[in-house]
């Protein structure tokens, strides 16, 4: 399926965002199908099919997509549906999948694509942090990666302190890193980049540069899963 995203495509999510209620979404929801979310799941089955045989075999498709009805039960904000169009690319394929994966969003502007493990539980943390602590080498080895291809590790989602259980480490080389409860890298995207064609070759190049990051975290699990 090839990728055919317009300023059509933009306009209908200017016009989600100013009539979001049924009415207006019942009446132009053949349009996003075709305009938005068609398009987006041949890009994540065209970025698949790039990715088989690279360090970052990623998978996604139309399954790997989230949906635009907003589950709406906790949240204060009750409108009933989102303004962007979302899925993510895993190691298995399956969206339920939540750690090393890559995160593609078109919203009105343009979006972004992030790549790591997002948000992850203290559990899940402990295997990261003690591979930084044990193979600082490989880890510079993330770092250099990233810095070659212009992108850091972002620390938006960052702990003020050490975390508990690494205080004796808060003079390490990578302390800071140590403190992220987020491991992830993300970009920008403008929309000329959906319009022109040139999306699916954006979230290949990006899955490319973060491969060793994948890598180093696909380690720490395994890591924690051995005897």
């Amino acid at each position: 399926m090839e990728p055919n995203f317009t300023h059509k495509s933009f306009e209908l999510l200017q016009g989600l965002a100013a009539n979001n209620e049924k009415a207006w979404y019942d009446e132009h929801r053949r349009e996003f199908e075709d305009y938005l979310r068609e398009p987006f799941a041949g890009v994540l089955e065209r970025v698949t099919e790039q990715l088989e045989e690279t360090d970052a075999p990623l998978a996604g498709g139309a399954k790997t997509m989230f949906r635009q009805h907003r589950d709406i039960r906790f949240s204060k904000d009750k409108s009933p549906y989102s303004t962007h169009i979302s899925g993510v690319l895993t190691p298995s394929g399956t969206k339920a999948e939540k750690a090393g994966l890559i995160y593609v969003h078109l919203d009105s502007s343009g979006g972004m694509i992030v790549c790591g493990f997002y948000q992850l539980k203290a559990a899940e943390l402990a295997p990261l942090r003690d591979l930084i602590i044990d193979r600082p080498t490989e880890f510079a080895r993330v770092l250099q990666d990233l810095s070659q291809a212009d992108l850091s590790l972002s620390d938006t989602d960052k702990l003020t302190t050490m975390p508990r259980g690494y205080g004796q480490y808060e003079h390490h080389e990578y302390a800071d890193y140590l403190k992220l409860k987020s491991f992830i890298v993300e970009v920008s995207l403008g929309k000329g980049a959906w319009i022109e064609g040139d999306i699916v070759d954006c979230i290949v190049e990006y899955a490319k540069n973060c491969a060793s990051l994948l890598e180093f975290g696909r380690a720490a699990k395994a890591a924690q899963t051995s005897p």
